[in-house]
C-alpha cells in the first residue's frame, strides 16, 4: 500500500510545481499507461483498483509492468479517485519520472514551437498530430501548458511517449534555432498561405489564439505563413492550423 507521504506527492502531479519538485508525471487510463511502458524511460508504479483486477486487459497490463520491475500495488478505488485527475477515472493510473528531453534529442524535420498555448488539451492534441507528421520537436515556451500534465497527456494519446516533447523559456529557443540555422516560420492569418517545400528544417510556431505569436519570435521570425481558409471562415483552433500547416511542410518537400 502506498505510504501517506507517497499519496501526497502523486497528489501533487495534478499542478507544475508538484511535478517540478518531484521530478514526476501521472498517466491514468489503460491505453496511456500501455504506451508508457514500451517507452525506454522509468515507470515508477502503476496502481490499480483491486476491484478491477481480473479484467483481462488489465491483467495484461500489470503483466507488462512486471516485466519491467514496475512497482504494481492494487489499492482502494478512492485512492485512484483521489490521485486522478479526470473526471470519471479508469480504475489504473500510473506515475513515472519526467524524461530529460532537450536540444540535443532534437533530429532533423520540422520543429514545433507552441508560444503561450495554455490550454492543455490543445497542447496534447497538437504533440499527437505534430509527431504523427513527423515532427522533430514539439517545445512549449512561453505560457504553454506543461505537456507533461495529466490533461495534456490524455490528450496527447500517448504521442509524447514517442519523441522529444519539452519546454523551454523563449530567449533560449531563439538562440538554439539561430545556433542551428533553423528559421523561425509563425502562423499568422493574415500571412499568406504557406506554399512550396521549406528549405531544410524549419521551427513552426504556433501562439495563443486569443493573442498570437509573442514579440521576441515575431521579430525573429524569417516568414509567416497561413493556412488558405474558404471564404467566410474567419480561422482555425490552434491544434487544426498547426496539424495543417505540418502536412503542407511534409507533402511540399522534394521526394528523394
Amino acid at each position: 500500500m502506498p505510504t501517506r507521504a507517497e499519496i501526497k506527492a502523486w497528489r501533487s502531479l495534478h499542478r507544475g510545481k508538484g511535478r517540478r519538485e518531484t521530478g514526476c508525471f501521472l498517466a491514468e487510463g489503460r491505453r496511456l499507461i500501455a504506451e508508457m511502458l514500451e517507452w525506454p524511460g522509468r515507470t515508477v508504479a502503476v496502481l490499480y483498483a483491486g476491484a478491477a483486477e481480473d479484467e483481462p486487459e488489465l491483467e495484461a497490463l500489470l503483466a507488462r509492468a512486471a516485466a519491467r520491475d514496475v512497482r504494481t500495488e492494487a489499492v482502494p478505488e478512492a485512492i485512484i479517485r483521489t490521485l486522478a485527475d479526470a473526471a470519471t477515472p479508469q480504475p489504473v493510473l500510473a506515475i513515472g519520472e519526467l524524461p530529460a528531453y532537450g536540444w540535443a534529442d532534437v533530429g532533423d524535420g520540422a520543429i514545433v514551437l507552441l508560444d503561450g498555448v495554455q490550454d492543455p488539451g490543445n497542447v496534447g492534441v497538437m504533440v499527437r498530430s505534430a509527431l504523427a507528421l513527423g515532427a522533430a520537436a514539439v517545445i512549449g515556451v512561453g505560457e504553454t501548458a506543461d505537456p507533461w500534465g495529466p490533461k495534456a497527456l490524455r490528450a496527447s494519446a500517448g504521442a509524447s511517449f514517442r519523441g522529444p516533447v519539452f519546454r523551454t523559456d523563449t530567449r533560449d529557443a531563439v538562440e538554439r534555432l539561430a545556433g542551428l540555422r533553423i528559421p523561425i516560420w509563425v502562423a499568422a492569418a493574415d500571412a499568406p498561405p504557406l506554399e512550396g517545400p521549406p528549405p531544410g528544417s524549419v521551427a513552426l510556431v504556433l501562439g495563443s489564439e486569443a493573442r498570437g505569436v509573442s514579440a521576441p519570435l515575431l521579430t525573429a521570425a524569417a516568414r509567416a505563413v497561413s493556412v488558405p481558409l474558404s471564404r467566410g471562415v474567419e480561422s482555425l483552433n490552434v491544434a487544426s492550423a498547426g496539424a495543417i500547416l505540418l502536412d503542407r511542410l511534409r507533402t511540399a518537400r522534394p521526394l528523394g
